[in-house]
């Protein structure tokens, strides 16, 4: 698992983030220099499988930062699966709310379930979409693997894919 969060976490724990405080535009400079590193990092390792996660804004960063990580399952040679989840506002507040999330360093400030403006729209024919506001994070994580495997045994000997376990 590559979730967003350990490539954030070296700078948001040395500035020792309460959940709430605007990080600095400086920090989220040396947070796009970890990134780049731990993306051509990725590319290097084949044997293995990889989840990356970020919630992708439809602006042209964001939809860059999806275009940098299609293009490592490219160079890996694996399977390219972009998922998407949504929840309801609700959820969503109830999720981003949670006390446990500042372990990890992530905002618990009920701000940040306002709508920020729409999510990419990802157009891929191993795009999966999950409304998970109602299902356990087991559970989606289920959904999406079972989609992987439908995937998987659907790919042919002139498609074979490395780097899949």
């Amino acid at each position: 698992m590559c979730d967003n969060q350990l490539i954030n976490n070296p700078i948001f724990e040395l500035l020792q983030y309460d959940g709430y405080a605007k990080i600095p535009d400086f920090a989220w400079e040396a947070i796009e220099r970890i990134r780049t590193e731990i993306f051509d990092f990725l590319t290097k390792i084949s044997e293995n499988s990889y989840v990356l996660t970020n919630c992708l804004a439809d602006t042209e960063k964001d939809r860059e930062l999806y275009r940098k990580v299609k293009n490592i399952a490219e160079k890996r040679g694996s399977l390219f699966v972009p998922v998407q989840i949504r929840v309801n506002k609700q959820e969503h507040l109830t999720r981003l709310t949670r006390p446990d999330r500042r372990k990890r360093w992530k905002s618990i400030d009920p701000q940040d379930a306002e709508d920020n403006g729409p999510l990419i729209a990802i157009s891929h024919p191993n795009a999966l979409e999950i409304d998970a506001s109602a299902l356990s994070s087991e559970d989606a994580a289920q959904a999406i693997i079972n989609h992987i495997k439908c995937l998987l045994s659907d790919t042919s000997p002139s498609k074979s894919v490395r780097g899949h376990r």
